[in-house]
């Protein structure tokens, strides 16, 4: 293997510092969107909070995802790196359906 192409310890820990604080902000915005009740129908601050929460998670899934798919694509981390960015989205996405459906304007 050529010197360009080896993974080093460096590499790996400076991705995988990134990637978990991408993830930690990632799990706060979550936490936010999804643990968050409105009193009531009536509550339309808390609603609009909880949507503008989780549309902030499905960016910040997106983005993570699409972070976190370079250095798995290039080996340096294993391909379960994914996963966690994947739910934040699917979370996001889950939770924008359910005030939609739930809290009808």
């Amino acid at each position: 293997m050529s010197e360009a192409g080896r993974v080093t310890g460096a590499a790996r820990g400076s991705w995988t510092v990134v990637l978990v604080l991408a993830n930690l902000l990632s799990c706060y915005v979550g936490y936010g969107a999804l643990f968050i009740r409105p009193e009531g129908g009536w509550d339309t601050a808390a609603i609009d909070g909880i949507a503008a929460a989780a549309v902030f998670l499905c960016v910040l899934g997106t983005l993570t995802l699409l972070l976190t798919y370079v250095p798995v694509r290039r080996g340096t981390l294993a391909r379960w790196w994914l996963l966690l960015p994947a739910v934040f989205l699917l979370a996001g996405v889950a939770r924008l359906i359910h005030v939609e459906y739930a809290y009808p304007v």
